[in-house]
């Protein structure tokens, strides 16, 4: 009888055998950075200052930056790459109208006349507070609130495109929570002193920027409070990080009679007309609750009060195309007291971050023209065909799994989509208005091209081709709906991914990023949908208890790591990265030791076995150095862990390291075997 394994045989060979060479290691290519290492810390007692704490210490954090490591130093000299490009592109003053050179040339160079933005100070602006002002009464505001949508100013809500759950080669219209000027829920509603201060803190900062404005103390101070009081309501209608980690808990198809139902003081007929969006078109509602609460306060909140909560949103939105003073207020508070930073970035570098969030696909295209050869490429497509059939393999082997869900999780594996560096087809911004004498103007026409072309998807099939990161971004994601993992080419530079280092380097830095981007489709939310993208449960009853049982031990790792005496981090907000960071490294280990087979071993490099530069790599590639208030801000909101666990976190739930380093089973990298988190 053919077994489940064999009949997947097919393909593994097919992976394998498509491959465009094999990755050949001769005596020119190096390892990991032995310069790096502190060779004072023991690796079987702290990984993480073994590998890159040499380079921490002789590094220390930019003055603008919240974090830093070789991969954050290699993002922004990324940026002098694309600063080079843009200072072309800007220099050519004859570039063809709506050409990418003008485009990108001329928007670039608009940002950078800095005299000229200082001189029109908040005129800008004024055009769009006197349409506020001049609302006579909320259904007239709503009006104005739409038009604000179109710019990106998305309070007290926000309207996009998303694929249906349920039916995933269709988009429909989502509508979901916004309007928040704080990080997230828990800055409002926590009693914490952290809390408490910051909403102190962001009081002063809308006061300040109101005064900034021309308003007087009094109003400024006044406004600040009714914003505050506003956006705290919002906040205890919204639902927490953890909980929208849940695919299910913002799942709600909704008609356009049940919107009406749901929020009925909202002028939703007005609302679709203006975005040119059909009634009977399919859409989600995120949070009914917190739309509940946006219709009491349409109904109950004074048409004054909104007056200014809208007007805080704008400014808050716009304010870093505005004058210096504006800029280095906002900087103030969201820089220097919530991320640490003592400095801003220098002007071209944010002209540079700019032009890349509004033309990313234009900018993105010099960009791989110039840095991103197609050798490159090639070298990633086939350490991605090796992840993934070692994805297979582990799956495959897991004890603990029926056959039943295996298949379908086989299905899964075989549906994957890698796209890498690039998308084959570029976006054309060719229509888009951009002006030499008018940055404000531009950023406004940008804003509504971004908007624009993402509702144009709304009431479509998917575009399986669109991408979610522009190609020069140094990052990477999975995206469940399209069972895709993909890789910009911004990334793909050292630390991360070296045309110049032996493989054992390679697959340990981006090799594990890829497999924690595979082992995305498989973590706590990952798992939730199919091969086909769509949100079902195809697990057996029994299968999905044992993972969850699986999931909460990595979830408790990581509630276990403090990074001052009262906070730690939070499992369950972490527990999808720190699930792909434990599967990555699995993986990436199990598709080195894949590539090997049949092939002479590797000499030691530096005194240092393959499998232990393999480990090196990833602890080199996640070498943040990070500042206290970054730190806090991470724990808060965001899902990923800080490195220093990311690193720590992982390696100490694998055997393979602990027999790489020869450590004790009572090292602190090696966590004992009852509490050894294994998932994939």
């Amino acid at each position: 009888m053919r077994t489940l394994r064999d009949s997947f045989c097919a393909l593994l060979v097919l992976l394998i055998s498509c491959a465009p060479f094999a990755l050949s290691q001769t005596s020119s290519l190096h390892g990991i950075d032995p310069t790096d290492l502190d060779r004072k810390a023991a690796p079987c007692d702290d990984f993480f200052q073994f590998a890159n704490g040499t380079w921490r210490a002789n590094n220390p954090i930019p003055a603008s930056m919240a974090r830093w490591s070789k991969r954050w130093q290699a993002g922004e000299s990324a940026k002098d790459r694309l600063h080079d490009i843009l200072e072309t592109a800007s220099a050519d003053k004859d570039a063809p109208k709506g050409s990418v050179e003008q485009i990108i040339g001329d928007y670039y160079g608009a940002c950078m006349d800095e005299s000229r933005v200082n001189a029109r100070g908040m005129d800008p602006i004024k055009p769009l507070f006197a349409k506020i002002d001049a609302a006579r009464d909320i259904a007239a505001l709503q009006e104005v609130m739409a038009e604000m949508h179109d710019i990106i100013v998305n309070a007290p809500l926000a309207l996009g495109s998303q694929q249906d759950p349920h039916k995933p080669s269709w988009v429909l219209a989502d509508l979901g929570a916004s309007g928040l000027g704080l990080p997230d829920r828990d800055y409002y509603l926590k009693p914490e002193p952290r809390f408490k201060e910051a909403r102190e803190k962001y009081i002063e900062h809308v006061a300040a920027m109101f005064k900034l404005a021309g308003w007087d103390q009094k109003s400024a101070a006044a406004a600040a409070q009714t914003i505050m009081g506003m956006e705290t309501k919002l906040a205890e209608a919204s639902l927490d990080n953890v909980a929208l980690r849940d695919p299910a808990a913002t799942d709600h198809n909704t008609t356009f009679a049940q919107l009406q139902a749901l929020a009925p003081h909202v002028d939703w007929v007005g609302y679709f007309k203006h975005k040119q969006i059909p009634t009977d078109v399919d859409m989600n509602v995120d949070q009914p609750k917190f739309m509940q609460e946006v219709d009491r306060q349409i109904q109950q909140t004074p048409l004054a009060d909104w007056k200014v909560y809208l007007k805080w949103q704008l400014l808050d939105s716009v304010a870093n195309s505005l004058s210096t003073p504006f800029v280095e207020e906002n900087f103030a508070f969201n820089g220097k007291y919530l991320a640490g930073t003592t400095e801003m970035k220098p002007r071209w570098k944010r002209c540079v971050e700019s032009t890349d969030q509004l033309f990313g696909e234009a900018l993105g295209k010099k960009y791989v023209e110039k840095y991103f050869p197609p050798e490159a490429k090639a070298r990633m497509q086939e350490m991605v065909r090796n992840l993934l059939a070692a994805m297979r393999d582990d799956i495959l082997s897991r004890p603990w799994m029926s056959d039943d869900t295996k298949e379908k999780a086989m299905a899964k594996i075989a549906t994957f989509n890698p796209k890498i560096g690039y998308p084959d087809k570029w976006k054309d911004y060719s229509h888009v208005e951009i002006r030499r004498d008018a940055h404000f103007e531009d950023m406004i026409a940008g804003r509504k091209f971004v908007e624009q072309d993402d509702r144009a998807q709304i009431g479509k099939t998917v575009d399986r081709g669109r991408w979610g990161m522009t190609p020069p971004t140094s990052d990477a994601y999975y995206n469940p709906l399209l069972n895709e993992i993909v890789f910009p080419a911004g990334i793909l530079q050292p630390p991360a991914f070296d045309m110049h280092a032996v493989d054992a380097v390679n697959y340990g830095a981006i090799g594990v990023v890829i497999g924690h981007e595979i082992s995305h489709g498989f973590d706590d939310e990952g798992a939730q949908y199919d091969y086909l993208g769509r949100l079902r449960n195809w697990w057996t009853e029994t299968d999905l208890k044992d993972f969850q049982a699986r999931a909460a031990c990595v979830a408790n790792q990581f509630d276990n790591y403090y990074i001052e005496k009262d906070i730690h981090h939070n499992g369950k907000l972490v527990l999808g990265e720190s699930i792909g960071d434990l599967g990555g490294a699995k993986i990436a280990y199990l598709a080195y030791q894949k590539s090997l087979e049949g092939k002479p071993r590797p000499a030691d490099i530096d005194g240092f076995t393959p499998e232990q530069q393999f480990f090196i790599a990833w602890g080199q590639f996640r070498g943040d150095e990070i500042r206290p208030e970054a730190q806090r801000l991470m724990v808060q909101s965001d899902p990923h862990p800080i490195a220093k666990y990311r690193v720590i976190g992982p390696l100490s739930n694998l055997p393979e390291f602990q027999k790489a380093w020869n450590c004790k089973a009572d090292a602190p990298m090696v966590r004992p075997e009852a509490k050894r988190c294994d998932v994939w």
